[in-house]
């Protein structure tokens, strides 16, 4: 892929939602390519910024142009006029608009557990074991935990491990490990799912595995469940690049 090629799917792949074939073939691209790999950076600070702007009050002149839209084509319209307004005036017209629709839904009895999952991450806790070689770890929690730690290596370029420490998903115990990935933290939790739910939510096949994707909070997860045990990634990564890293844990 070009990097012609690669600018028009860039926008669609920082937001995670790319089909796994492009995904692929942009991510090979990137890795050889610092200008669209910069570009990538760029795209995830202006997301990461208007987020952190938080509930902003639409000015009375956008609200009164967002009333008089109507028709095919009112979101591609709204989206050009933001174009022509402050920051926070775009963060406002996103609040109008409400997250890209997709399908299946994170709410029923699963949510109690992204939720989880997803507050570990948020809380950003001190590693009880600091190591950059993930092998290190997995004889540590021999003992603690009731089943097999095999610490996962995430190999992708810009992946590396950082440490891990005992926690727990909901009422079962787990192995809780961090990440970093194109300098964003990702948290790695281990469980034995038996005492979770995970009825519901949006399942997808990676490599003929069943993964369970969500969004709670602001970050993104997603859950992987390989026999007996059950890896739950969670980041403000795009989705897509959470899937990558999916794929790399056997």
């Amino acid at each position: 892929m070009r990097c012609e090629e690669s600018k028009k799917y860039l926008d669609t792949y920082i937001d995670g939602e790319l089909e796994a074939g492009l995904m692929l073939e942009v991510e090979t691209h990137l890795s050889e390519c610092r200008a669209c790999s910069s570009l990538v950076l760029l795209g995830r600070r202006m997301r990461k910024e208007l987020r952190s702007l938080g509930r902003v009050q639409a000015p009375d002149h956008l609200r009164r142009r967002v009333l008089t839209l109507s028709g095919r084509g009112r979101r591609a319209r709204l989206v050009a006029a933001a174009i022509a307004v402050p920051l926070a005036a775009a963060a406002a017209l996103l609040i109008v608009l409400g997250p890209p629709l997709r399908g299946g839904s994170d709410d029923g009895p699963v949510a109690g557990l992204l939720d989880d999952v997803v507050q570990r991450h948020a809380r950003d806790l001190p590693m009880e074991v600091k190591a950059s070689d993930p092998a290190e770890v997995s004889s540590w929690f021999r003992g603690k935990v009731d089943f097999p730690v095999v610490a996962p290596a995430l190999t992708l370029a810009n992946a590396s491990f950082e440490g891990a420490r005992l926690s727990n998903v909901q009422s079962d115990q787990a192995a809780h490990m961090t990440y970093s990935v194109d300098g964003h933290r990702v948290t790695l939790m281990i469980f034995n799912p038996r005492a979770v739910a995970l009825s519901g939510g949006r399942r997808v096949k990676v490599d003929g595995r069943d993964v369970l994707l969500g969004h709670r909070h602001g970050y993104n997860v997603a859950v992987l469940l390989d026999g007996d045990l059950a890896y739950a990634l969670s980041s403000d990564l795009p989705e897509s690049r959470l899937v990558s890293l999916i794929r790399s844990i056997h």
